[in-house]
């Protein structure tokens, strides 16, 4: 098997694998997020020297704005990973209004005797791809320019770029970094065989090709462990603004991918049985189950990200998944007591925003507690933090989603539509909630017959979610097919014996009085018990 060559900085007892995104310790691999281990090796990387925040938020945040807690959080991290902390100082120093400084002495070797990702006999099996790691692992590989002038590269090299960046703000993937991804570039050999010595779990290849005014762009998943192609799609657009155009492919290339490789690890870890899962899977045994919204899948959402918290008091996405279970509950009238389950979602997305300043879904989730909560109905502020979520992963189509959702609430159905309309372009299979908020936009907008055209497919992905059925059988009622709107009440009933009109009067979180009684008119002219 060929090999790559690859720098390496050993201090003590530990090594950074710079083309694997790896930190050993002792030769043992050590799980860190690849943020942290980005700043280990930032910092590593100009041994003696005190690099200032600027500098380090340049190198691993690429310059995006982030809070000074941000910054601490991860150096916390990096501490934690090395056996460090913030009294001993023993590896990462605080240097008073200047910075940090990295206090080992350092060597770097040039290694190329072994192939990446090579145990000591010889490469990893195919049917061991991916093994061992507890997040998937994906490397994406510069698109091929198949466009005739060469000098096309640039919007094929920017597209797998684009790529990479977004993936690396999901923290349930490892992404292999840029750099050692186009290292493909100078390589002879298949894009299987390079993406096989990296060890990783996913491969990301495709190609470009640009003539006149338009662009073709192909890209497949391939599961290194069976070499099966998993997804595959093309892209054919009009180029106008060339940026736009790359960016858009990016997006809606980053939310599939996700979504596929979170399905596959979620499918083996319930394959693997529950005996000796991680932290993290039972977090994404959690998720999965939140999105089927129904009692008792919110219920098994629960008891998973608990487990999660369990392992990991500390786990941020946990909390976050746990917050969003117990909100489903409430906001579902799954709870004798109507305040409890929302009271437990602000604890739990505080818990992770704590945990994680950086962790979107915390944010995601305290924002729609926020204006769902019956004591306070802070519609500001919830906004505010959808839209952090966003500045946080700007490629994920789901908080765009809840943004959308908030303006929905909020009474403002063109904007609703607009931003849940480009999440749904973003997320070509988007989940059945997508159609609940968009259904609740256009009926805020007075546009009944295309509000029922959403929510009956929304009640059809989602049988047992309780809010689509009402809005369906709300929808039903106001174009007056009374008999189709009895039918949706009875199937509510089903659901969620406790919703009534008087339940919605009290919970649904419209910011206009208006909208609110419109609904519960409606639903009482379907039949809804008061």
């Amino acid at each position: 098997m060929a090999s790559v060559p690859r720098q390496i900085i050993r201090f003590g007892s530990f090594e950074l694998d710079l083309a694997r995104n790896e930190l050993r310790n002792g030769g043992i691999a050590v799980e860190i997020e690849p943020q942290v281990f980005n700043l280990i090796a930032c910092l590593a990387s100009a041994p003696g020297r005190v690099l200032s925040r600027d500098e380090i938020i340049d190198a691993v945040w690429q310059g995006r704005i982030v809070s000074d807690s941000a910054v601490s959080t991860r150096i916390n991290a990096a501490r934690q990973a090395l056996g460090d902390d913030g009294k001993s100082q023993r590896m990462i120093r605080t240097v008073s209004r200047r910075g940090f400084l990295f206090v080992p002495e350092i060597e770097v070797v040039e290694s190329a005797a072994a192939p990446i990702g090579s145990h000591a006999t010889g490469g990893r099996p195919d049917s061991d791809a991916g093994v061992g790691q507890e997040r998937p692992s994906i490397v994406v590989l510069p698109f091929d320019n198949l466009s005739d002038d060469p000098g096309q590269s640039f919007f094929s090299d920017g597209i797998a770029d684009d790529i990479i960046t977004d993936l690396s703000r999901y923290g349930e993937l490892f992404v292999i970094a840029r750099q050692s991804a186009f290292a493909f570039h100078d390589r002879d050999g298949s894009g299987y065989d390079f993406a096989r010595e990296l060890g990783v779990a996913y491969l990301l290849e495709g190609s470009v090709r640009r003539a006149g005014g338009r662009v073709r762009v192909t890209a497949q998943l391939i599961d290194m462990a069976t070499r099966n192609t998993l997804w595959a799609e093309r892209f054919d657009r009009d180029v106008e603004d060339i940026l736009d155009v790359q960016e858009e492919i990016a997006t809606v290339i980053v939310n599939t991918l996700v979504g596929q490789v979170s399905l596959r690890h979620y499918k083996r870890v319930q394959m693997s049985g529950g005996d000796a899962i991680s932290a993290y899977d039972h977090a994404l045994k959690a998720q999965q189950h939140i999105w089927d919204f129904s009692r008792e899948s919110a219920a098994r959402a629960r008891r998973e990200a608990e487990a999660a918290i369990r392992l990991d008091p500390g786990f941020a996405r946990a909390h976050a998944v746990l917050g969003w279970a117990h909100h489903i509950e409430g906001s579902n009238g799954w709870s004798e007591d109507p305040n409890r389950p929302f009271d437990k979602a602000l604890v739990h997305a505080k818990a992770a925003i704590a945990a994680d300043p950086n962790e979107p879904w915390g944010h995601c989730v305290l924002g729609f507690t926020l204006w769902w909560r019956d004591r306070d109905r802070d519609f500001r502020r919830g906004l505010e933090e959808a839209w952090l979520a966003v500045r946080l992963n700007p490629s994920n189509a789901h908080f765009r989603m809840i943004v959308g959702a908030t303006f929905a609430y909020m009474g403002q159905g063109k904007e609703a539509l607009r931003e849940i309309d480009l999440a749904m372009r973003f997320n070509p299979f988007y989940p059945g909630l997508y159609l609940v908020h968009r259904s609740r936009a256009l009926f805020v907008a007075g546009r009944f017959e295309e509000a029922l055209s959403d929510s009956e497919r929304a009640a059809v992905e989602m049988p047992g979610h309780a809010n689509a059925l009402a809005l369906l059988a709300a929808c039903y009622a106001a174009l007056d097919r009374h008999g189709r709107a009895a039918d949706a009440v009875a199937e509510l009933r089903s659901a969620s014996p406790d919703f009534t009109v008087g339940y919605a009067r009290r919970t649904l979180p419209f910011a206009d009085p208006e909208d609110l009684e419109l609904l519960c008119r409606l639903l009482g002219d379907a039949g809804l018990p008061d």
